[in-house]
């Protein structure tokens, strides 16, 4: 505010000091102040840009200002002086603060909150808190204080609306209704100071009653709607009372004794609210009882009406101590409460139960939390955020703890008494410990866990417990270090979400989400017993103390209690809090008892973790315990084994420190190797038929090969280069990767029969594997898999090899001799280490001057010396399926080579020579299978032609030997494609480099990058009507062509996954297989009707033909080559494969005798390939000779299909590559760089030739004609023998006889009616005279012969009743018609169609009319219902003069027209009919995807048109722009309001922001309603939380039958 304004102000204020009142009112967006006598003066803005301003008061010997925002749900504060400044009082725990009022003697603010159903009070600066009334309330609104008496007035408009009166100090024995009867919506409430009285305004029954203070002498001051329509709030000033009115949007004023004098002081405001008179009088001086020392209270002095008129008070959960001045230090017993969004806390030590909202930040979705009641901290988990967070109850010294690794923690528990911190996480399913402040992290368990969730601790007897509501629900409990794991309760168990332990008592409890019942039982599970059974919707949090179990509920949103005992004396502590999660009731006091971990840490350098028997010192992961026990160090070695299901470690130092890795989804572990680099473990799992690897703590956890694994047994680490190794033993492979699985390639496939063990020596270059096979060896390469050398023949089957890289030796375990032996890296000084007990020999390694292995059947870890075999030692004993081991030190990786750096400047695979080699070249770069090395020799490129095959759950790529191009001896790659269920058949766009794969399982169509990136749906099948078979690709237009068994048609789809339409439909089709040629426009398929053929069509499904209908069985794969323009396939009938041109010519049987079941066809390079379903086999012939017929793979199951691809354009140039060629739907290329657009079936092309549009609807009373500018015409017109429509579609699939005027031969030949049965044959095979009358019968005009006697009887005989026609003439002239009866009626019918045409004549000339210009366009005389002879007159209609003759659309005004056929009557060119322009709609018309209902367009009708009845007609295109005329279309209407959004009976909109709206008239309208509409939005009946479901949104609810989430997915605020 400038100066000017300030001065203004300052000297307002000074004016009313003098005795003039001024006005301060809330105005919703901004708080004024005006001139009480001056009515018309402009008002000032005190303070402006609020959100939603209220409630108003003022302190005027402070020249403060505070008020209430219902929206931003605070209580703010500024200064006369200072206005453009403020500070929040009050930001928590508010809702809807609706009345304000300022103790201007005790300093106190107090207010009402018509939400939380509150009354509170605190200093002004909003410290010390307290909630003074919280029962017996129902929408609180005003409130005004008396501080000379005492006093508190407010006004209550709920279900039972009331004036109350109460001590200012909240004293239950002061409170007392004073008014109860004849009032329902009291909103404004003030006091005369002077005279003693309290005056109201009701907005509902409008008026303005005042009382004495104790609600006697009550009397009406102003009444009626005319003068009341809604008053809100009032104030009062000497003789005059003022009002602000939310109808009249004024603030008004009368004599507050009379009621008379009343004026309108201020109009035109936004949205009055609060008012109050600003002035000293308002707030008279008093004897401030409190005023000396603060009555000697340590917080709050609040006035009270009895002497010494003071009341000592505290903060709301505090107790007053027994001197009734000073304060406990804090709440005793408190609830801390996590709400999603804030944590909170419940004091249960007096009886309002308030949530307090901590003042903590970041809080996205908290849901366990737990409190230390020795540093008096609280401790919460957090979904959203994925960490582990504390702080103090103030708010200070908020910190993350553990947020790495942490997907959902669920549970939290305080040690404190081992100052420890256990959680549980349903994400990564374990339960893990760590010191108070995070660090020391270790896993406690992680085995055979499923969902867990609620977390107890009793650290007195060294025990954690726990619930798991996973498949199969329990609680658990082991010792604090996770030994000693025993089931309690795995019975009758639904979710058992909340876990609570009475250790006085000995005694557990818990509750059941899905069962819905709190249960007990003894801690070892036995004596168990349900507590409560009813009313629990959906337990979650969980607590107890003291006599009571305390629970929140996500259904009901309240928190409950009740007796640990008997289950009874059940209260509610606090409903209607939504986000309600977990829960904490605790006592500030420190628990009794302790244990050795309370005393330094039990000697502990990291975690004291306390057992029955002792405590135990423990360390986090990556370290070990040394001897004594007590200090933890970073091991020098130690050795990890892979035992079935887990992976462990054994410290060298001792023998008993044996602990799994935390390592989630381990099913069958078998070879394990590390990467000393970033301290991560590598193990094959067969059973999961992946390699994954993890860092040691068992965090990033990544399967980095799924796909085309059998039976991976060994596998190594290539440390240096960054490589990993494998062999496999199902598919007899050696495979290496980048160590992230990329780059994935095939060393070795050749003579590799079941490969075993395989060690690495990068700094040497070399690998070294075993092969079992029928001649077990011992083999070594090359790191590329080049200089291949059989090392060692004479041996057994070899199960692990290791190498002593110091000493340069090979060690192996030999299975068949059951020994240990060891020889140099040739081969040669071959030793025998140990020779006895060893049955089953599986894993090796060798560490300094040891060699240690498992055995299977011993069930041991042992060690020995490496040379001599002596020193024998058992490390451990008792571990089961124990299998392969390595020792992790630094000194089993180390050394070096050239590709260690920058990875050899190769993009993709590095590979280091050997160093025995003489070249100076160190290393070379490869690339992975399939792909090519460019001519720089780094990097690479992908394969352009290669064959891709499915199975049934993958695809394989498999392309030729890149130096020979027919050679088929390289190993396929499995493509690590994700999600492949059932696939049906394959395509591939080489322009976007995506495979196309049909879903059998969901029935969609969906696509994926070779590198399993980018996986997605192209085609969706939501409600399961459509079932793909085939598919195609058209790389050019950018469409998919893909055939549906269910529907039988040919669908098109865009790339980008928008629907074109149909090609091909449904009439006499079963089109399956399916394959294109988009450079000539052609498609081609295989139709499996009864009798199959074999198609072919331009790719909109014109121009179609049938290339084969004989001489097949069961075609079930096409394929064609481009290069030789041939089409195969194959028949599983015939057993045969053939081909033929692209036009059906050449037809040849290139194979025959097919065994099995064939499947896909492709041709690649001189070859042709398909698929042997049956026989799990891949096969070849010549595809020009049919012959060289080879096996290029076996033992592949699933087959289901094979395509060739080409990783490029044919025709780059293709007209329809870009843009498709502008065509709005289908483009297709008509050779020598051409192209035309076209439409599905649905559609139809424009006059642009490039857009489609939905075709015409013609009147029921004509014929649609299937193409071509003529779409309409008369249905009389159709099968006339005399073409209309240009594609001649009117004549198609016609009788070729009229059943009328001519009778149909057998042999199909028409001849006239009347020479059937005339005694000659006309037919030439003799049938008409063959079904003749008999003498003395009548033959019927349908051939039928009755007795002539029949005849005009009265009876219809013939079934076409025909026999009674003609009944006027004799008996004698009724048989057979002869010359005369033709003559008559020839003579009548003449005269009659003369008679006709003149009349039309004489009619046209009166009528107005503007000449056609067309000189094309030819008159054809033809009627109505023509009667042809064998002779029809030919076609004389011009092209030209169809197609430019158009008639109206029903669709609009430009589509194809109906037929205007004028000239067939006679009608001359001048003819009037296209004087009736048709007119057109304002609206555009609808689009091809429109539904076309919406447009109702007329029909405009010529009145002396001859050539149809009421037909729509139009006229030629150039008159068409000249004439158009439009007709406006209204929209539709937008839905109706609904009843529980926006009926008129709620005048308030439940929003986001809680605006007053100033609806009164509506209001006032309802006076049925059985609840009034409330003053103010934010109430109970239309909240927000009330218009949402009764519970959380979750995917997995209590009626669900999946376990819930651990808290509401959505947010409860709707």
């Amino acid at each position: 505010m400038g100066r000017f304004c300030k001065l203004l102000l300052i000297c307002g204020i000074l004016a009313f000091c003098e005795g003039i009142p001024m006005l301060l009112f809330a105005n919703r967006k901004d708080i004024r102040i005006i001139d009480a006598e001056n009515a018309q003066g402009n008002s000032t803005v005190i303070i402006s840009n609020l959100e939603d301003a209220a409630a108003v008061d003022f302190l005027f010997s402070d020249g403060a200002i505070y008020w209430t925002d219902v929206s931003l749900e605070v209580i703010k504060r500024t200064y006369v002086n200072d206005s453009q400044t403020s500070v929040n009082v009050i930001d928590t725990g508010l809702v809807s603060p609706d009345g304000l009022a300022c103790d201007w003697l005790g300093k106190k603010l107090y207010w009402t909150d018509s939400e939380t159903n509150r009354i509170e009070v605190s200093h002004l600066d909003g410290t010390y808190r307290k909630v003074l009334f919280w029962e017996n309330l129902d929408q609180p609104r005003a409130i005004a204080l008396d501080p000379p008496n005492g006093y508190m007035y407010w006004t209550d408009w709920g279900e039972t609306p009331k004036i109350e009166r109460a001590g200012m100090d909240g004293s239950i024995w002061s409170r007392k209704v004073i008014i109860g009867d004849n009032i329902f919506w009291p909103n404004g409430l003030t006091l005369d100071y002077t005279d003693s009285k309290i005056y109201w305004a009701d907005a509902k029954l409008s008026f303005i009653h005042s009382c004495d203070f104790d609600g006697s002498n009550r009397r009406e001051v102003v009444a009626g709607e005319r003068s009341l329509p809604h008053p809100f709030a009032l104030t009062l000033c000497d003789d005059t009372l003022y009002w602000t009115d939310w109808q009249t949007r004024s603030i008004h004023s009368c004599n507050k004794l009379t009621g008379e004098q009343q004026w309108v002081v201020h109009e035109n405001i936004f949205s009055p609210m609060d008012i109050h008179v600003f002035t000293a009088k308002r707030q008279p001086k008093g004897v401030n009882p409190c005023g000396s020392n603060n009555g000697g209270c340590s917080h709050l002095c609040l006035m009270s009406p009895r002497k010494p008129y003071y009341v000592c008070a505290c903060p709301t959960g505090v107790q007053l101590l027994l001197n009734n001045k000073t304060c406990a230090d804090g709440a005793q017993e408190v609830l801390f409460l996590a709400r999603r969004t804030d944590l909170r806390q419940i004091s249960l030590d007096t009886p309002d139960y308030t949530d307090v909202v901590l003042p903590l930040k970041d809080i996205k979705h908290a849901i366990a939390i737990d409190y230390d009641p020795v540093d008096r901290k609280v401790y919460w988990t957090d979904d959203e955020v994925r960490a582990i967070q504390r702080a103090n109850l103030d708010g200070s010294d908020q910190e993350v703890l553990v947020s790495t690794e942490v997907d959902h923690p669920d549970g939290i528990a305080v040690d404190w008494i081992g100052r420890n911190l256990y959680w549980t996480d349903t994400g990564t399913d374990r339960i893990e410990v760590a010191r108070l402040n995070g660090t020391s992290r270790k896993v406690l368990l992680s085995d055979n866990l499923d969902e867990p969730r609620a977390i107890a601790l009793d650290p007195v007897n060294g025990h954690i417990y726990w619930t798991d509501w996973g498949k199969r629900p329990k609680i658990e409990r082991a010792n604090l270090d996770g030994s000693g794991r025993v089931t309690l309760v795995n019975t009758s168990l639904g979710w058992p979400n909340g876990l609570s332990l009475d250790l006085v008592a000995r005694k557990m409890y818990w509750g059941d989400a899905k069962d819905d019942q709190i249960e007990m039982a003894d801690l070892n599970g036995t004596t168990r017993s349900v507590l409560v059974s009813e009313n629990l919707p959906h337990i979650f949090g969980f607590s107890l103390l003291g006599e009571y179990v305390y629970w929140t509920d996500w259904q009901s949103r309240s928190i409950e209690r009740v007796n640990k005992h008997t289950g009874k004396n059940r209260k509610v502590i606090t409903e209607q809090l939504p986000d309600l999660m977990g829960l904490k009731a605790i006592s500030v006091h420190i628990p009794e008892g302790t244990n050795p971990c309370a005393e330094n840490n039990g000697g502990c350098s990291h975690l004291c973790l306390f057992r029955p028997k002792g405590p135990v010192c423990a360390c986090p992961m990556g370290l070990e315990l040394i001897s004594n026990g007590k200090m933890c160090i970073v091991p020098e070695a130690f050795l990890l084994f892979s035992s079935h299901t887990d992976i462990r470690r054994i410290s060298l130092e001792t023998n008993h420190n044996n602990q799994p890795l935390p390592l989630q989804g381990v099913e069958e572990a078998l070879a394990i190797d590390f990467d000393i680099n970033d301290n991560r473990i590598y193990w094959t799992d067969v059973g999961r038929k992946s390699i994954t690897r993890a860092f040691m703590n068992g965090s990033a956890l990544e399967h980095i090969i799924e796909f085309g694994l059998d039976y991976p047994e060994g596998m190594a680490v290539d440390w240096v280069a960054h490589n990993i190794y494998w062999a496999d033993t199902g598919k007899n492979r050696i495979e290496m990767a980048r160590l992230d699985g990329s780059s994935r390639k095939v060393l070795i496939w050749r003579d590799l029969e079941n490969p075993r063990a395989l060690a690495l020596d990068p700094p040497n270059g070399y690998m070294y594997w075993t092969i079992w096979g029928n001649e077990p060896k011992l083999e070594r390469a090359a790191l590329d898999g080049s200089e291949r050398t059989v090392l060692v023949s004479d041996l057994g089957r070899v199960q692990d090899i290791t190498i002593d890289y110091i000493e340069r030796r090979l060690f192996w375990a030999d299975l068949d001799t059951k020994k240990i032996e060891s020889s140099d890296l040739s081969g040669n000084n071959r030793i025998q280490v140990i020779q006895s007990q060893l049955p089953h020999p599986m894993g090796l390694t060798q560490y300094q001057d040891f060699v240690y292995w498992t055995d299977f059947s011993r069930k041991s870890i042992e060690r020995a010396n490496k040379t001599t075999g002596s020193n024998r030692t058992m490390i451990q004993g008792g571990v089961n399926y124990v299998m392969d081991i390595l020792v992790y030190h630094t000194s089993r990786q180390s050394g070096w080579n050239s590709c260690g750096v920058n990875n050899g400047g190769c993009s993709h695979l590095c590979m280091a020579h050997p160093k025995s080699t003489t070249s100076n070249i160190t290393h070379h770069c490869s690339c992975p299978t399939h792909y090519t090395l460019n001519s720089d020799n780094k990097t690479c490129s992908a394969p352009k032609r290669y064959l891709l095959l499915s199975q049934k759950n993958a695809i394989s790529r498999l392309a030729m030997g890149a130096d020979d191009p027919e050679s088929v001896d390289n190993p396929e790659v499995m493509l690590p494609i994700h999600g492949l269920r059932n696939i049906k058949a394959l395509a591939y766009d080489p322009v976007a480099d995506y495979i196309y794969w049909i879903d059998g399982r969901q029935k969609t169509i969906k696509r994926a990058h070779d590198n399993g990136t980018k996986i997605e749906v192209v085609v969706n099948n939501p409600h399961l009507k459509i079932q793909p078979f085939d598919l195609a690709v058209d790389p050019y237009s950018r469409t998919i062509y893909w055939t549906c068994s269910q529907n039988n048609v040919i669908n098109v789809t865009r790339i980008d996954m928008t629907s074109i339409g149909v090609v091909i439909d449904k009439t006499n089709n079963k089109p399956r297989s399916i394959v294109l040629y988009p450079e000539r426009g052609y498609m081609y398929w295989t139709n499996t009707l009864s009798m199959a053929r074999i198609e072919s069509a331009a790719m909109d499904g014109t121009e179609r033909t049938t290339l084969f209908n004989v001489g097949l069985g069961h075609p079930v794969a096409l394929t064609i080559d481009k290069k030789s323009g041939k089409l195969f396939w194959a028949d599983t009938d015939l057993k045969r494969i053939e081909s033929s041109d692209l036009e059906g010519g050449n037809r040849e049987v290139l194979l025959d005798g097919l065994t099995g079941n064939p499947r896909g066809l492709a041709t690649y390079g001189n070859f042709l390939y398909w698929l042997d379903r049956g026989n799990q086999l891949v096969e070849r012939i010549h595809k020009s000779r049919g012959d060289k017929r080879s096996w290029v793979r076996g033992r592949i199951p699933g087959l289901s299909d094979l395509i060739s691809v080409e990783n490029s354009l044919q025709e780059p140039n293709h007209p329809c590559s870009h843009h498709n060629g502008g065509c709005s739907h289908l483009c297709l290329a008509k050779g020598n760089s051409e192209f035309r657009c076209s439409c599905p079936l649905n559609l139809e092309l424009k006059s642009d030739e490039l857009t489609c549009a939905d075709p015409p609807t013609c009147p029921p009373d004509h014929f649609t004609c299937k193409s071509g500018d003529i779409r309409c015409i008369p249905q009389v017109w159709r099968c006339d023998k005399l073409p209309e429509c240009e594609d001649n579609s009117d004549e198609e699939d016609c009788p070729r006889c009229s059943q009328q005027s001519e009778f149909q031969c057998t042999n199909g030949q028409c001849i006239p009616i009347q020479l059937f049965c005339d005694g000659m044959r006309q037919c030439n095979d003799g049938s008409d005279e063959e079904q003749c009358c008999k003498d003395g019968e009548h033959r019927c005009l349908n051939h039928q012969c009755i007795d002539k006697s029949l005849l005009c009887n009265g009876q219809h005989d013939c079934t076409d009743k025909s026999d009674e026609e003609n009944c006027s003439q004799t008996g004698a002239n009724v048989g057979q018609p002869n010359a005369t009866h033709y003559a008559i009626a020839i003579v009548v019918g003449l005269v009659f169609l003369i008679l006709v045409v003149a009349l039309v004549f004489v009619c046209r000339r009166k009528t107005s009319h503007i000449p056609l210009e067309d000189v094309d366009l030819m008159v054809i005389k033809k009627p109505l219902n023509p009667h042809s002879d064998q002779t029809t007159p030919g076609n004389t209609l011009s092209s030209r003069g169809k197609s430019m003759v158009i008639g109206l659309s029903m669709g609009s005004g430009s589509g194809p027209p109906l037929y205007d056929r004028n000239h067939v009557t006679g009608a001359s060119s001048s003819s009037s009919t296209v004087t009736h322009y048709p007119k057109e709609t304002l609206n555009p018309p609808p689009s091809p995807v429109t539904d076309r209902s919406v447009y109702a367009e007329d029909c405009y009708y010529s009145s002396n048109s001859l050539s149809t009845v009421r037909s729509c007609r139009q006229y030629k295109a150039h008159f068409t722009k000249a004439h158009k005329m439009r007709k406006h279309i209204p929209p539709p209407p937008t839905s109706p309001c609904s009843t529980d959004v926006c009926e008129d009976s709620e005048p308030y909109n439940a929003a986001a922001k809680k605006y007053y709206f100033n609806n009164s008239v509506v209001e006032l309208g309802y006076d049925s309603d059985p609840y009034p509409p409330p003053p103010t939005p934010r109430s109970h009946y239309f909240s927000d939380e009330m218009s949402c479901p009764p519970s959380p949104s979750t995917e997995r609810s209590f009626f669900n039958p999946y376990p819930p989430p651990p808290s509401p997915v959505g947010t409860s605020d709707c």
